[in-house]
């Protein structure tokens, strides 16, 4: 046995190339009784972003017949996993990926990076087909009782009833392939309740449950029950989002005949470009610091899935069923005008509560009920921008018939309890727009000053939150709130409630994704509003902008009053490189054949990061050459500010050249008549030597006492640089350390 299973799969995942951390491990036994009862213990791994990799410890085995690698293989794509990895004797990795046709085992650790997709959760094609095939026979052979008992007057309801009792039939399979006869369970114990809570139609607007004649649904189950699976699809490792994607096709297959509903759509669009966004990731980053673990709100929740993944963020393998049901029942609230929606939400909070726990004896005590009324009043069927106000002041008698059936106004507050949680994380990914009627959105223009005549729902979703809440709470929004066109209203929410961050994605200069994602973090009223631009690189810009500064009209600025205050001061009394160097400036075909000979500052840009560097010899990969020496200029152009510069000007999309932006570089023309500029370059050019010669120093030291101690010098003559170049650029004090800071980020962001 491997001693620490924990750090072996933490190894296993950094050597093989995936940069995510792992976040959650799920130690699980794998049984196999048609082989004499053989057992594989295995793990679940969740990463830090929310993928799943799934490792067997095989290291007490020396060799696996090919029936078990075939159901290792079957384990692998049922639970959704990315790839999958097996420990062997002697510590040798073996590596499955389900993306290959065949298992292939091998020595060699392979990175997985071309395996990698914005699902988090991964499907194997074949898989998801052999499955879809199976629901939609059992669809055909539940949907035939159906139409012998009620015929065709029943259209309306052939799909919740028809979806319930499919939904039936997949607990029956999954308790049988743990060794369980459903009609021997207890229906005083908690599993019989959790599955009849996850597979009955929810009401409204009381939440009474739509049900089938019992006799009818019994049969309707039992003919379903008796299709063979097949031999690859196993219900018991299936992963709950798995399930919950089967389940949607197939109702999208029912209700479309083929074509894929608009609203269903917008959701399997907006999903995987949210959870691929670099604004989930730092956001859930920021989430985890926190002790507590939150609650999660989804306005319109569509399936469930993303509350699904979320939930996988704190799971602890100590917990029990009845411990995952009570977490679920005090921190998750999700509202959907489908009942087949959150039909399927249940079902696989369900799945989740049990977890392949079916033997777990928790779930065989007897139902006391304190939790499941609460998640049935927490995730329900209904609207939570619309009310009866709605219907009594604003629709016709005729209008408010049919809103009670499409709009479904909430008749109460909702979330319907306090939160216990005083961390709320927000998310609207499901985009609904249909409200275009004149009633509708006379109602949206009373109560929410986010209004705008083209509907933004996840606006609306937001401001609704911020108003009934007062906790600390992260919203997710599509980024075209960003635009002009709604700027006025969103300008207006912004002053009138009590958000103190704003997080987006900053645009791409060669592509705009009309896809991006944004976040809201409101917290307690202040006086300025703190800004963060995430780039596609990962790097980060923040800034605050006071809240009376926002301007009445013309849009929404988000430009950074920083870089305006420095580029102001950079254009003042200053001259561009090439004039500094009388227009002595080189390219490295231009000295093809000259004789070295003197001190030579090559200067090259690096990921948008300006490098320089000076020597006997001008280098081959320089973007520009200058003849030397100079030893203030070498040291403005290496310093904190002009690296700045430079990566600002080159992510504003002015510069496609990197030769015509060193030119461009703008550089201070020493006063010679002044003692105090004199003074400051004596500064630098003295700070310029003691830095080469330390620099030269690291080469030889070997303990780690002196290197540590030699990098800290290097840091204090980095500042002292820094001082000296800023001001003789005239940059107000407040905003060196802003600049020395964001320059040691942009660092450590380059090393990695």
């Amino acid at each position: 046995m491997i001693p620490d299973i924990v750090q072996y799969c933490i190894e296993c995942i950094r050597k093989t190339g995936l940069q995510e951390k792992a976040r959650a491990f799920r130690k699980r036994e794998l049984i196999l009784k048609d082989h004499g009862g053989y057992n594989i213990p295995c793990i679940l791994v969740t990463l830090h972003d929310l993928r799943q990799v799934i490792i067997w410890d095989l290291s007490r085995e020396t060799t696996l017949h090919d029936e078990i690698k075939n159901i290792l293989f079957i384990h692998l794509i049922n639970s959704g996993s990315t790839a999958g990895y097996l420990f062997l004797n002697n510590a040798i990795f073996q590596v499955m990926n389900t993306s290959e046709p065949d298992i292939q085992f091998c020595a060699d650790i392979k990175p997985l990076s071309d395996a990698f997709c914005n699902d988090r959760v991964y499907e194997e094609p074949s898989f998801s087909e052999r499955l879809d095939r199976y629901l939609d026979t059992v669809y055909r052979s539940v949907s035939r009782v159906f139409y012998q008992t009620y015929g065709e007057g029943e259209r309306d309801k052939r799909e919740y009833f028809v979806l319930s009792g499919i939904l039936k039939i997949f607990f029956v399979k999954m308790l049988y392939e743990s060794g369980i006869e459903y009609s021997g369970i207890s229906d005083d114990s908690y599993i019989w309740h959790l599955i009849t809570f996850g597979t009955t139609i929810p009401g409204y607007p009381d939440d009474e449950p739509i049900q089938c004649q019992d006799p009818v649904f019994t049969r309707m189950v039992d003919e379903g029950c008796r299709i063979q699976v097949p031999e690859s699809v196993r219900f018991h490792l299936i992963d709950p989002i798995i399930a919950i994607r089967a389940f949607c096709r197939l109702m999208n297959r029912i209700t479309g005949k083929g074509k894929v509903r608009t609203e269903q759509r917008n959701y399997e669009d907006a999903l995987p470009s949210l959870i691929s966004s670099p604004v989930f990731s730092h956001v859930i980053r920021s989430i985890l610091a926190y002790e507590e673990q939150p609650a999660i709100i989804d306005p319109i929740s569509g399936t469930g899935e993303l509350i699904l993944l979320l939930l996988r963020m704190y799971h602890n393998p100590d917990r029990s069923p009845l411990d995952r049901l009570q977490w679920i029942a005090h921190s998750v609230f999700c509202q959907d005008p489908s009942f087949s929606n959150v039909l399927l939400t249940r079902f696989g909070l369900i799945l989740y509560v049990i977890d392949g726990e079916f033997l777990h004896p928790a779930l065989f005590a007897s139902y006391h009920g304190e939790w499941l009324p609460a998640i049935r009043s927490h995730i329900r069927v209904g609207n939570t921008l619309f009310n009866r106000e709605i219907v009594d002041e604003y629709l016709s008698k005729q209008e408010a018939q049919s809103a009670f059936y499409h709009l479904r106004p909430a008749d109460s507050e909702w979330p319907a309890c306090p939160l216990s949680r005083s961390v709320v994380l927000v998310t609207a990914p499901y985009i609904q727009s249909d409200c275009t009627d004149q009633e509708r959105c006379q109602y949206l223009w009373k109560h929410y000053s986010s209004y705008s005549h083209d509907a933004r729902w996840a606006l609306y979703f937001a401001e609704y939150i911020i108003k009934r809440l007062s906790y600390n709470s992260y919203i997710f929004l599509p980024s075209s709130w960003i635009s002009e066109q709604h700027a006025g209203p969103f300008r207006k929410m912004i002053k009138e409630s009590r958000i103190s961050r704003i997080i987006f994605e900053e645009d791409d200069q060669d592509r705009r994704k009309p896809d991006g994602w944004s976040c809201l973090h409101a917290q307690e009223y202040q006086s300025s509003i703190e800004i963060i631009r995430i780039a596609e690189n990962g790097s980060i810009t923040a800034y605050q902008v006071k809240q009376e500064d926002l301007p009445e009209h013309d849009g929404w600025n988000f430009e950074d009053p920083f870089g305006k205050d420095i580029l102001n001061a950079l254009m003042r009394d200053t001259i561009t490189l090439s004039e500094y160097c009388l227009g002595a400036t080189y390219r490295p075909s231009d000295l093809a054949g000259m004789e070295g000979g003197g001190v030579w500052i090559s200067i090259r840009i690096i990921s948008d990061r300006l490098m320089v560097t000076a020597g006997d010899t001008p280098e081959q990969n320089a973007d520009l050459i200058i003849k030397g020496p100079d030893e203030y200029l070498e040291g403005v152009l290496s310093s904190p500010l002009m690296r700045w510069y430079c990566t600002y000007v080159r992510r504003a999309g002015r510069f496609t050249r990197s030769d015509l932006l060193i030119s461009a570089l703008p550089i201070h023309q020493p006063d010679w008549y002044s003692p105090e500029e004199k003074e400051y370059v004596r500064l630098i050019t003295d700070s310029l030597h003691e830095r080469t010669f330390l620099m030269e120093k690291t080469g030889y030291a070997r303990s780690y006492h002196d290197q540590d101690r030699l990098f800290k010098r290097l840091i204090q003559i980095e500042e002292r640089i820094h001082t000296g170049v800023c001001r003789l650029y005239h940059i107000p004090p407040s905003l060196q350390d802003l600049l020395l800071y964001r320059d040691r980020e942009q660092f450590h962001l380059y090393r990695r």
